[in-house]
């Protein structure tokens, strides 16, 4: 576990496909998911954004054509996270229509 971290890293396979949104990380009790980097393919044309729950944006609306994609850097734990939810929350991927989304992420669940 790389220093600064009280909890484990998990590394997730990501799986969305209804419009709308996706559950990618269930929410865990007393804690919030803190994302250190992630990938996401699509087989075709749809927007996605990162939310925390079902009400808190995360990110910005992103735009992918068919077989588009994108790669987020790894945060080094002492110098931030890529994304993190609210206490209580879960991660979730919202997608603008119906597509197989798919890609892995690694998260650390903490206070």
């Amino acid at each position: 576990r790389p220093a600064g971290m009280r909890h484990a890293l998990t590394d997730w396979i990501l799986a969305a496909s209804a419009s709308g949104d996706n559950t990618v990380v269930n929410a865990v009790s007393g804690r919030k998911i803190k994302v250190l980097n992630y990938t996401v393919v699509v087989p075709s044309t749809v927007t996605l954004r990162w939310k925390s729950g079902a009400g808190g944006i995360l990110s910005g609306p992103m735009s992918f054509g068919a077989n588009g994609g994108v790669a987020a850097a790894y945060a080094a734990p002492g110098d931030g996270w890529l994304i993190e939810t609210t206490g209580d929350q879960a991660l979730v991927l919202n997608l603008s229509a119906g597509v197989a989304g798919g890609g892995h992420l690694v998260y650390a669940a903490e206070a």
